[in-house]
């Protein structure tokens, strides 16, 4: 504001010619009409804190940091966000130097050392993180995932819902915009594909919808569309978009094994890639498919055996472990492929895509729907 341009000069000059109580006046009307003036509150603080003014001198200099700090983090995370990583790392230090119990620039630093490659350096924010927060999920499955004690075999539940809570306002424009998210629509080219012409009237459930981006797709084939999520703000957006017919807050292989015998078709869209080993969750699902019924979706691929707890939190399978899972499960693959999922840090993420149905019936999707062997 220009107005508080010129009253801050005024109040310099007042100061800098000894009439401190009426600078500090004016710094304080500054304040009253834009809270967030760095000069005015670190002015009045200097002067309080020298005894020329009155007020609380802790009191004022503590706004004055708080004023600095939030600038600064907002700086900081528009740099992360855009992968500038060498500048939020000065920010966040900047801010710790300042305050170091911040919270929030003790996980940016992590996440900012991650995203520059610097795992080292990424885990020992976590872990300081973790250390002051025992209680939260995500650092302490960071410090497993890049550290060297034993990895789980699956992201926790409240891991993954504190994860994506957080995450849900701006899923969708991050993952479309940002990381060029393709996995719900390749998802629904593999399931065009092995069910060519026309495919409607399915019992469809979609396993981690999130926000419902696979939704959009699968509704024209749905008779029922049905939708589970551990994240209740993920669910809220899901419920948003209009195009389920239930919406559930529930773990996904209670779920399923809660559910026998009601789906023709389940998809999962990035849901895998929180969990290593896939057992539980395919013996889950095939109890939850009709007779011939199938299962579409994707993981995050690797080439060493089986599944392994990536430095990015998720799971990565080789290919060939997830077509043995899925035979001792029960079913059997008609057609698998590599693909790129997204983007992350500028590099294309691959994965495995995979279509399974029960291998105990005939390959079919609803009544009257026969998939093609390919």
């Amino acid at each position: 504001m220009t107005e508080n341009t010129e009253r801050f000069n005024r109040a310099s000059a007042l100061a800098n010619s000894g009439d401190a109580s009426a600078a500090a006046a004016l710094y304080r009307d500054i304040l009253t009409s834009q809270p967030k003036h760095l000069a005015a509150a670190k002015a009045l603080a200097d002067i309080v804190e020298a005894g020329r003014a009155k007020g609380d001198a802790k009191a004022v200099r503590k706004a004055a940091t708080d004023i600095e700090t939030a600038s600064t983090y907002s700086v900081g995370k528009t740099a992360l966000v855009h992968g500038r990583f060498d500048v939020a790392i000065r920010c966040y230090n900047k801010i710790l130097d300042m305050d170091p119990d911040y919270c929030d620039a003790i996980w940016g630093l992590a996440e900012a050392n991650y995203g520059d490659r610097d795992l080292k350096e990424a885990l020992k924010w976590y872990r300081t993180y973790s250390d002051k927060y025992p209680d939260d999920h995500e650092s302490r499955h960071m410090v497993a995932a890049l550290g060297d004690g034993p990895k789980p075999k699956r992201a926790s539940d409240d891991y993954v819902r504190e994860t994506f809570d957080h995450f849900a306002e701006d899923f969708d424009k991050q993952l479309l915009e940002d990381l060029e998210y393709r996995a719900p629509k390749l998802i629904h080219a593999l399931f065009r594909e092995i069910s060519p012409g026309s495919a409607e009237g399915l019992d469809i459930l979609d396993a981690g919808c999130g926000t419902g981006l696979s939704g959009i797709d699968f509704k024209a084939h749905a008779a029922s569309l049905t939708g589970v999520d551990l994240s209740p703000e993920m669910l809220k957006l899901a419920k948003a978009r209009g195009l389920y017919d239930e919406l559930h807050e529930n773990e996904l292989a209670g779920f399923m094994r809660a559910n026998p015998g009601r789906f023709d078709l389940i998809v999962a869209a990035d849901v895998f890639c929180y969990i290593g080993d896939l057992a539980e969750s395919l013996e889950a699902a095939l109890v939850s498919l009709k007779s011939g019924g199938c299962i579409i979706f994707s993981v995050e691929a690797q080439s060493k055996r089986g599944f392994s707890l990536t430095g990015s939190g998720r799971y990565a399978h080789k290919p060939a472990y997830v077509q043995k899972s899925a035979r001792t499960a029960g079913f059997e693959e008609i057609v698998g492929r590599t693909d790129t999922l997204r983007m992350e840090y500028g590099e294309p993420v691959k994965g495995y895509l995979t279509a399974c149905v029960r291998s105990d019936g005939p390959r079919c999707l609803g009544p009257g729907r026969r998939l093609s062997r390919l």
